[in-house]
C-alpha cells in the first residue's frame, strides 16, 4: 500500500460519524472459507436491453455464457429496495447501501461483500483479499469502518503484489514505517482526546490497521511464490484488450493459494482505449439512442464478459470451478438513465443448486429477492453461520434446493 493511500485510509476514520465497536480479533468469531469468492464488476453496468429483455434467454446468456448451462444462475430483475439512482450507486454495488444514505439506515453498514468475507474469515493465505481495478474507477471495496479500500491498480501492480521477487528486509521496513505512522496518529488522538464518537471510531480503526499489519508480518515468514512475468509493461494502457493478464493473475493467485477472495473491477476511466472508440464508457453509456454509441457499449460489454468466460473456463480446467463462487454484478441497471433497478447479475460455480434463471422482481416494484438476499446467499455458501447482510437475514432458497 502506498503511504499516501495508507494515510488517506486511516484519516477517513474521523471523516463521518459511525457506530463504535471494538476491533480486536479475540472478540470476533471467524470461519474458514469453504469456497473461493471472486466478484466482478463493470462500473457503469451492461447495455440494458441485452440482459433485461427476454430474461434467461437474453443475449448474454445465449451468446456468451451458453456453455455454462446448469452451472450458472441469471438473477432476473434483482436490485435493492430504496437504493435510488445516480452515480452514487456505483460505489454501493457490493454494499447495497449508498454512502449518502448511511444516516437514513442506522441498522445497516456500508461494508462491501468482499470485506464482509475477509473480516469474518480466518486468514489462510498470504493475502486476506485482493481488491483489483483493471483500470481506474469508483472505490467499491469498503471496510467495517465504512472506509474505501485502496485498490491494486493494473496488471503490473497486481503482479508485483502476488508473484514478483521481493526484498524481505524492504517489506519489513515498510511495515515498520506503517507502524510508526499508526503510532503517531494514536499519540495525536490521546493528546487531543475529548471522547467524541469520531475519536472512538478513529482509535478502533487504528487498532484494526495494526491487526492487519500483524497478519502481513506473519506471512513474511512464508516464502512468496515466484511467477515469471508474461506480459509487457505497457499492455495495461489498453485495459480491455489486455485484461486476460489480470484474470490470469487472479487465477494463479487462487491456484497458488495467495488469496481466497478477489474483487475485479472494470472502471470507467479510459476503458475504451485500444477499442477504437473516441468517447469514454460514461459518454457511450449515455447513448441517447445513437447507434454508434450503442455499438461501443456492446463491444465493451462483449470484451468484458468474454474475458469473464475465459476465466471461468480456466477454473474448470484447473478443477476449482465448483470450489469458486464467481459473481458478476453491477450497481447500475441502466446507465443511460442512472437507474439502479434490475441490475445485471450472473452467478457461476461455487456448488450452488443452479437454476437457469431466478425471478427477483414481481412487476416493476415488488421485490421477491433483493441484492442483500443474493449477498447473504454467497456468505452462507462460503461457510458463514451468520450470513445476514444489511437488510437481509434470508438467502435465495432456490440456490440451495436440488
Amino acid at each position: 500500500m502506498k503511504r499516501r493511500d495508507f494515510l488517506k485510509l486511516s484519516a477517513l476514520g474521523a471523516a463521518a460519524p459511525m457506530n463504535s465497536f471494538a476491533a480486536k480479533k479475540e472478540d470476533e468469531f471467524r470461519v474458514k472459507l469453504k469456497k473461493n469468492v471472486v466478484l466482478v464488476n463493470l462500473d457503469l453496468g451492461l447495455y440494458a436491453p441485452h440482459f433485461r429483455d427476454n430474461g434467461a434467454d437474453c443475449k448474454y446468456m445465449t451468446e456468451i455464457f451458453f456453455e455454462f448451462k446448469g452451472k450458472m444462475t441469471y438473477l432476473d430483475g434483482i436490485s435493492e429496495p430504496g437504493m435510488g439512482g445516480g452515480h452514487e450507486c456505483q460505489p454501493a454495488s457490493f454494499t447495497a447501501l449508498r454512502y449518502d444514505h448511511r444516516d437514513l439506515y442506522t441498522t445497516r453498514k456500508m461494508m462491501s461483500l468482499d470485506q464482509k468475507l475477509a473480516d469474518g474469515s480466518v486468514q489462510e493465505t498470504r493475502h486476506k483479499f485482493l481488491y483489483h481495478q483493471v483500470n481506474r474507477g469508483s472505490s467499491m471495496s469498503w471496510n467495517r469502518f465504512e472506509q474505501p479500500i485502496p485498490a491494486i491498480s493494473g496488471a503490473n501492480e497486481l503482479y508485483e503484489q502476488l508473484f514478483a521477487r521481493t526484498d524481505k528486509d524492504l517489506d519489513k521496513a515498510r511495515i515498520r514505517r506503517e507502524r510508526d505512522i499508526l503510532a503517531a496518529l494514536s499519540r495525536n488522538i490521546r493528546r487531543q482526546w475529548t471522547g467524541t464518537p469520531q475519536e472512538t471510531d478513529m482509535k478502533n480503526s487504528l487498532d484494526y490497521q495494526v491487526d492487519l499489519l500483524d497478519e502481513r508480518e506473519k506471512w513474511l515468514k512464508v516464502k512468496k511464490p515466484y511467477l515469471k512475468k508474461t506480459f509487457g509493461e505497457n499492455e495495461e494502457r489498453n485495459p480491455l484488450p489486455s485484461c486476460s493478464n489480470n484474470f490470469d493473475l487472479v487465477h494463479e493467485a487462487l491456484m497458488k493459494q495467495q488469496t481466497k477472495i478477489a474483487f475485479v473491477q472494470f472502471g470507467g476511466g479510459s476503458l475504451q482505449r485500444g477499442m477504437g472508440f473516441e468517447l469514454g464508457h460514461h459518454a457511450n453509456g449515455h447513448h441517447a439512442g445513437y447507434p454508434e454509441r450503442i455499438y461501443a457499449c456492446e463491444q465493451i460489454d462483449t470484451a468484458v464478459l468474454t474475458n469473464v468466460r475465459r476465466f471461468l473456463r480456466k477454473l474448470q480446467e484447473s478443477n476449482i470451478f465448483d470450489d469458486t463462487i464467481v459473481l458478476f454484478h453491477c450497481g447500475m441497471g441502466n446507465a443511460a438513465a442512472h437507474d439502479s433497478r434490475r441490475t445485471a447479475s450472473f452467478l457461476f460455480g461455487g456448488g450452488f443448486a443452479h437454476k437457469k434463471s431466478i425471478k427477483c422482481l414481481e412487476g416493476k416494484k415488488e421485490h421477491i429477492y433483493s441484492t442483500c438476499n443474493l449477498f447473504s446467499s454467497v456468505l452462507k455458501q462460503s461457510g458463514f453461520r451468520d450470513y445476514s447482510f444489511n437488510s437481509s437475514k434470508e438467502v435465495i432458497p432456490e440456490l440451495f434446493k436440488a
